[in-house]
């Protein structure tokens, strides 16, 4: 039998998760990370991207997340993102609109906050999109 560890991960607006499961792969800044049982102790900032997890029983649930961190400590793992939506949830319409509001506000002048809010914004937009059309391929 495959090792498991406890993941918990939760969005702004409800828990997602939060039952055994044998792998868990997130979104770094330095890329892909993945985790296994009985991973070392570790936080990882989370960056919006493609956030997979497979269960205990073998089946794999995938789903776009957006910023957030992730804490592995003593077989558990907690994620706290602000936005985490399956394929089924996405709507590409409203993520392209999203995405050309966030490429608009980078053209203007901003201050360096406006600036970096545009960016994760345009981030979070692009990740979903993204994640859309791999279920589309």
């Amino acid at each position: 039998m495959t090792a498991v560890f406890d993941l918990k991960i939760m969005a702004s607006d409800h828990v997602f998760y939060n039952d055994k499961a044998q792998v868990l792969t997130v979104h770094t800044p330095e890329g892909s990370k993945q985790f296994l049982a009985h991973h070392a102790k570790s936080i990882y900032a989370i960056t919006p991207g493609e956030l997979k997890i497979r269960k205990e029983d073998g089946s794999e649930i995938k789903v776009v997340s957006g910023f957030g961190t992730m804490i592995f400590s003593d077989n558990q793992a907690e994620v706290l993102v602000d936005t985490c939506e399956t394929q089924s949830e996405l709507d590409q319409r409203r993520a392209k609109e999203a995405l050309e509001r966030a490429k608009e506000k980078m053209r203007q002048k901003q201050s360096q906050r406006e600036y970096k809010m545009s960016q994760a914004a345009m981030a979070r937009a692009l990740a979903r999109l993204q994640f859309k059309d791999k279920s589309i391929n």
